[in-house]
């Protein structure tokens, strides 16, 4: 297996792939918002400038990092200010079980000192998933569907921009 953070000039290529990656695999838990995010990413949001302290309040830090099984897309992670305004996770079904999600999390964590998912209670996979990322439940809110959802941590500081 394969992970790599993808750049500014990588993502117009695979932007649509991903989008349609999500859909087909999320299996209806990704939220509305974590979607949006995702199409409305533009480049200059993967730019390694964004997570410079002085980048301009627009340039939001965005990491996507993709895997690649066999050379094919096994499955990506998303994060937008270090997950504060989105945090995604897509493994293709026939490759779960491998811990792909939680080396994506890790890719995710390489970049940015502290990440923050939320992941509803009734997704055990996914709350294992963070957990052997590295990551703390931290508390438990209502989601934005009204399901309990634990809010996972990893890392001690935060990101320069939040």
């Amino acid at each position: 297996m394969e992970v790599m953070l993808l750049n500014a000039a990588q993502w117009p290529a695979v932007k649509k792939k991903l989008l349609a990656f999500a859909r087909r695999y999320g299996d209806s838990r990704l939220t509305a918002a974590g979607l949006r995010a995702l199409n409305e990413l533009e480049p200059f949001h993967l730019h390694e400038a964004a997570f410079d302290s002085t980048a301009a309040k627009d340039a939001a830090p965005a990491v996507v990092a993709i895997a690649l099984l066999e050379g094919k897309l096994a499955g990506f992670a998303f994060s937008l200010s270090a997950g504060e305004h989105a945090c995604l996770v897509v493994v293709r079904p026939h490759s779960r079980g491998l811990g792909i999600g939680s080396e994506l999390l890790r890719k995710l964590q390489s970049r940015c000192n502290m990440l923050t998912c939320s992941v509803a209670t009734d997704n055990p996979a996914s709350m294992g998933m963070c957990f052997r990322a590295g990551m703390k439940a931290v508390s438990l809110e209502q989601g934005p569907t009204g399901k309990p959802t634990l809010r996972f941590q990893s890392g001690e500081e935060s990101c320069p921009l939040l």
